[in-house]
């Protein structure tokens, strides 16, 4: 072999005219906030197909439906109280609205938080999100947050409605305002926290499957078996005797949160010995412990079923 022939060049290089990124660089807070963004998008189907919007937006409607109604009627219901044909008692409030639709938004979380966590793990989209700065336990928590702004937004509709019918019901507008604002402010922090617990644990159940279906089946069966069960166990019990049954009544995420929003307002619990509610042994501050109690562990889960998750 020849001198020229071991000297020569083994290949050649050609310029195709690719250039480094020289912009800024974000970071992984940046990644974080697109995330929640984008998870935002998803829950209420913006970018989508309008197929993809008809769950989130028909189950608000039907959520906040009966404070829309009430809003409508304003002036007909405050005629009817102030001649004695109807009753305050028959309108419906801040702090006992939830307990009367909460199924609605049930339905809303089975709907929508498999979107938010089923489909990356379907379509193996998580190794990209996690070989960039964005970490599993911000991926968590921006989905969390963004399922959490978008059920407290829900919560909060009939809440408005609520408030502007009750105003409207007063011949002061500017004095009704005032009068109005201390009973309407504990909605924020009772739908935040309702929010935030509904929302951790619909992510937290539906982040153990890649199917939509299965873990829509799996939300319904949760919320259905959490609801009947202490309840069941809880009637048994007070025939019984069985001191320990009142407490499994904060088991009920439902119901929890519905006597949260009890003790926000100041409003005294449904008890059994009235009209057949809650126990009469637990006050409003055990079941705000109990939510605050689920909405840890439920995220503990969250967390540990994505830091355990193979990606």
């Amino acid at each position: 072999m020849s001198a020229t022939a071991r000297t020569a060049p083994a290949g050649n290089i050609y310029d195709l005219g690719y250039r480094h990124y020289e912009g800024k660089r974000h970071g992984r807070w940046y990644a974080v906030w697109s995330l929640y963004v984008e998870g935002m998008r998803g829950v209420w189907g913006f970018g989508r197909p309008m197929t993809a919007k008809a769950a989130p937006f028909i189950l608000t409607g039907l959520y906040a439906l009966p404070a829309l109604i009430q809003l409508a009627f304003s002036s007909i219901i405050s005629q009817s109280i102030a001649t004695g044909e109807a009753s305050a008692r028959d309108i419906a409030t801040y702090s006992d609205y939830f307990a009367a639709a909460s199924f609605f938004m049930v339905l809303f979380l089975v709907a929508q938080a498999p979107e938010l966590v089923c489909r990356d793990q379907r379509y193996h989209v998580l190794p990209l999100y996690f070989t960039r700065a964005l970490g599993r336990a911000d991926y968590a928590f921006a989905r969390l947050a963004a399922l959490t702004t978008a059920v407290f937004m829900a919560l909060m509709v009939p809440m408005i409605a609520l408030f502007i019918g009750d105003i409207l019901m007063k011949p002061d507008t500017l004095k009704a305002i005032g009068d109005e604002w201390p009973r309407a402010l504990p909605s924020i922090p009772a739908s935040a926290l309702g929010a935030l617990s509904l929302s951790s644990i619909a992510l937290a159940l539906s982040s153990f499957s890649p199917r939509r279906a299965y873990a829509a089946v799996g939300l319904v069966a949760y919320f259905l078996l959490m609801g009947i069960v202490p309840d069941v166990i809880f009637q048994v019990g007070r025939h019984a005797g069985w001191d320990w049954a009142d407490k499994l009544m904060t088991l009920n995420p439902t119901g929890a949160i519905s006597a949260a929003a009890d003790w926000f307002s100041g409003a005294p619990l449904v008890t059994t010995g009235r009209d057949g509610g809650l126990p009469a042994t637990l006050g409003a501050d055990a079941y705000v412990l109990a939510v605050v109690v689920s909405i840890v562990v439920f995220t503990a889960v969250l967390l540990f079923r994505y830091r355990r998750m193979p990606a």
